[in-house]
Order: structure tokens, then C-alpha cells, then sequence
């Protein structure tokens, strides 16, 4: 783990950099080095959940079967391909324990916290609808006020996926106090 390390360092300064303002996220330091701080975070827990998974293994191809499997399922009980509240109650728990899921979350909240998005279509809308105005209206996004032309980042990520800003700093300290717990086990 520890020859890996500066590889990691490097990939993550130089990935996440070009990545982050490619994508045009906030430009604000606070926002691009809390995103450096979790990328970085789940980079060394997937890293020692694969390692995990290949201690149990006597092939590097006998590894590769229950990682692609579980990869699989960590992607999609993040968050976003099927949002919490869609889970079904009995696999709802392959939520609480996927470490991606908090990150994918922390960074939702860095990203929309705070923020307010123009609006590009408004129900009704359609010929003759053009004099339609003030609380008669509302944007066609989750989240929106009648009447505002805008939707406010908080409101969008509170009512579509259940994220709020109180749950931010969640990712980081449950995966330090997980690395603690284990590492106090060994």
C-alpha cells in the first residue's frame, strides 16, 4: 500500500484537475479541493476493498469475477441510477454500506450547495402561454418555487435524492473512522 501511495497522489492531483475543470464544476478552491479530499478518499477505500476481495483469492482471474460483480453493485445503489427513495426495502441495504454512495453524495452537496440554476422550460408552456406570469407558472424541475424563474441547488438535491447539506462531511469522517476500526482490528 505504502509503494502505492505517491502513484495515487500523483493520479489524483493530475486526474482530478484536469477532470474537475473540464467538466466546468464550482470554481471556487474551497469546492475543487473538498472534491481533491473525497476522490482521493474513495480512491484509497476501493483500492483496499479490491485488495480485500483479492487477499480471498488465489488468482489474479479468480479475483476478478466477485470484484466485477460487486463493482456492479456499488455503482448502482449509489444513489443516482436508481435514487434512494426508489429502493426496494430489501436491498436498500447495499446503500448504507457503499462507500461510493457517501462520496457520490458529498459531492452532489459541494457541487449543488448554495446555488441557483435559470430555469429553461416552464409548465404550461406551448403557443399561447407566453403572457402566463407570476405563481401561475413553475419551472419543470424538481425543486422548483412557482413564480421563480430560478431553482435553488439545495432545494433540487433535497427533494430528488434525499441529500441535504448537513450530510457533506459524512463521507470523509466515516471512511477515516472505518480505516481506524479496521486497522485497530489487525
Amino acid at each position: 500500500m505504502l509503494t502505492d501511495m505517491p502513484y495515487k497522489i500523483l493520479n489524483a492531483i493530475f486526474f482530478n484537475l484536469v477532470l474537475y475543470f473540464m467538466t466546468h464544476l464550482r470554481r471556487e478552491p474551497g469546492a475543487f479541493f473538498f472534491f481533491v479530499l473525497v476522490s482521493f478518499t474513495l480512491t484509497l477505500t476501493m483500492s483496499m476493498f479490491f485488495r480485500t476481495i483479492a487477499s480471498m483469492s488465489r488468482t489474479l482471474s479468480g479475483a476478478m469475477a466477485p470484484a466485477a460483480v460487486l463493482i456492479l453493485g456499488l455503482v448502482i445503489y449509489t444513489g443516482f441510477t436508481i435514487p434512494t427513495h426508489y429502493m426496494l426495502g430489501w436491498s436498500r441495504w447495499i446503500n448504507y454500506i457503499d462507500p461510493v454512495s457517501y462520496g457520490f453524495e458529498s459531492l452532489m452537496i459541494n457541487e449543488f450547495h448554495n446555488r441557483s440554476f435559470e430555469c429553461s422550460t416552464f409548465v404550461p408552456s406551448g403557443p399561447g402561454y407566453g403572457n402566463v406570469g407570476g405563481t401561475n407558472k413553475v419551472c419543470s424541475a424538481v425543486g422548483s418555487v412557482a413564480g421563480s424563474s430560478v431553482v435553488d441547488g439545495d432545494a433540487y438535491i433535497n427533494s430528488a435524492f434525499g441529500y441535504y447539506h448537513t450530510h457533506k462531511w459524512r463521507c470523509v469522517i466515516s471512511h477515516f473512522l472505518l480505516r481506524l476500526d479496521i486497522s485497530n482490528t489487525f
